[in-house]
């Protein structure tokens, strides 16, 4: 553990961890962006109120709002069935 905290240190791997976490918050972004759109879009409260939470206090990597858009796309294919 001391051996790898004493190579990060010296900045060895700065650049993958940097390239690492820009990758990650574009990755969580993307996906919170399109689930509180999806959410305002459909007037669902409750679930906008999560997501923002979530968004700002959570570290999720986006999986919340993955699994609000996969949660909302199957209520309207079955309203519309």
């Amino acid at each position: 553990m001391i051996n790898l905290l004493s190579t990060l240190s010296t900045g060895e791997y700065t650049g993958w961890l940097l390239a690492l976490i820009i990758i990650a918050l574009i990755w969580k972004l993307t996906w919170y962006g399109l689930a509180v759109y999806k959410a305002l879009e459909k007037k669902d409260k409750p679930w906008f109120v999560v997501l923002f939470v979530a968004a700002f206090v959570l570290n999720d990597l986006g999986l919340l709002a993955i699994v609000y858009l996969v949660i909302s796309k199957k209520k309207v294919t079955a309203k519309k069935k």
